[in-house]
């Protein structure tokens, strides 16, 4: 049967795509991602389908696509495998897009569907991919509704923050109770590489500093490592620290952070002593956006992505703040350096407090990056955008099959 449907694609290209409703979506964020990318590629002439599974009563789900079936099917982060290791695509013998916009960690065993097709808004996440030979990766960065406008409403915000919580000092403390020394010193090494190299994931980063013990005679035990749980907590903690430390050190201007506590601690435990931060309850993205919509500076903290580009820095853009955000050669390449964003580097705190500063008191000169960014965003960043890259990719992919 899938041999079938490339016979069908190779000759008639991609015109039918389902797309799946995540089953959960924090702040209803992968919700809106669904029906703004699902209209994306409506105007590009392709026919798409918005379904949802219910959970006790997956009939009417099944019957819609067999009765009538997509040449693949997609959804925001892919779908796992069932308890017995099986894929739903390779089940029906549909091809699925798993579009992964989170931290790649945890969704290693995608690779094992023959019929998964990967993208991570990373480009090193997709070279990771790649680098498993079972499985088929590309490119595809994160994108934004085109009609998200800046409603130069009054800009009653002066910084911003919408993230979770990470305990990351909790996280090494069970790593320091857990592992041993050698497994401890490849840690540290990879964080201090993931924050502060370029061009190197936390995963590559990893993996060459549990090299290097092993050169300097200190090998890890193999069952020691169980890789992905390693590496999640990695990633949690690189995402953590980079928050609370970019946050800390903004200490001129009013900053409000909004987002969920982990389980031991919440935002007002990191910040209970900067009188200049006020934390609040999370939101969900439609009021996040109307929030951005009424701020002049919006910090987008995401350390795992070192070649892409995070949702935040589109959406706050669009809003018409300007965007806080780590530089990777990515970002260079699309939005140059002092003409959009406002770039950091991890560490380099006192140049970022001094800028943060420098923008809130020239209203002008924010005005004038933020609209340039917004002219590179129109241009080449929306959904739209997406839709017409994801569309050659998959054409490119079936027709080489």
């Amino acid at each position: 049967m899938f041999r079938h449907y490339l016979q069908y694609i190779r000759f008639h290209m991609i015109n039918r795509i389902d797309i799946f409703i995540p089953a959960r979506s924090q702040y209803g964020v992968l919700n809106q991602f669904t029906t703004d990318f699902a209209a994306a590629l409506t105007r590009q002439g392709v026919n798409c389908r918005i379904l949802k599974a219910e959970r006790d009563n997956p009939r009417p789900f099944l019957d819609q696509i067999f009765q009538d079936p997509p040449n693949c099917t997609l959804s925001f982060n892919g779908l796992l495998p069932d308890e017995e290791g099986r894929f739903f695509c390779d089940l029906i013998n549909i091809p699925h897009v798993a579009y992964l916009v989170d931290a790649p960690t945890l969704f290693f065993s995608l690779a094992n569907s023959p019929l998964t097709i990967i993208t991570c808004v990373d480009r090193l996440g997709s070279q990771f991919f790649t680098e498993l030979e079972s499985a088929q990766s590309f490119f595809l960065p994160h994108g934004v509704d085109q009609d998200l406008k800046d409603l130069h409403l009054e800009k009653k915000y002066e910084v911003v923050m919408f993230s979770s919580c990470i305990d990351y000092e909790k996280i090494r403390e069970n790593w320091e109770q857990r592992f041993s020394k050698p497994l401890i010193n490849a840690l540290n090494e990879a964080i201090d590489v993931s924050l502060n190299q370029d061009g190197i994931s936390y995963i590559h980063a990893f993996v060459q500093a549990v090299d290097k013990q092993a050169k300097q005679g200190n090998p890890i035990p193999s069952h020691e490592i169980n890789f992905v749980e390693v590496l999640d907590m990695l990633e949690r903690y690189i995402r953590g620290k980079d928050r609370v430390e970019l946050v800390r050190n903004i200490r001129d201007a009013q900053v409000d952070v909004f987002g969920a506590p982990d389980e031991s601690k919440s935002w007002s435990d990191y910040f209970k002593d900067m009188p200049n931060v006020r934390c609040h309850d999370p939101v969900p993205y439609q009021e996040a956006i109307q929030i951005m919509q009424q701020s002049k500076i919006v910090l987008s903290s995401c350390a795992w992505i070192k070649d892409g580009l995070h949702e935040r820095i589109l959406a706050g853009t669009q809003s018409g703040a300007l965007v806080v955000c780590q530089e990777n050669p990515y970002l260079l390449e699309e939005f140059p350096r002092d003409k959009s964003l406002l770039y950091y580097r991890h560490g380099q705190w006192d140049a970022l407090n001094a800028s943060i500063y420098h923008f809130l008191n020239n209203e002008n000169e924010r005005q004038d990056r933020v609209q340039q960014g917004q002219n590179i965003v129109q241009n080449g960043h929306t959904w739209d955008h997406r839709a017409r890259q994801l569309l050659r990719d998959l054409n490119t992919y079936f027709s080489s099959e």
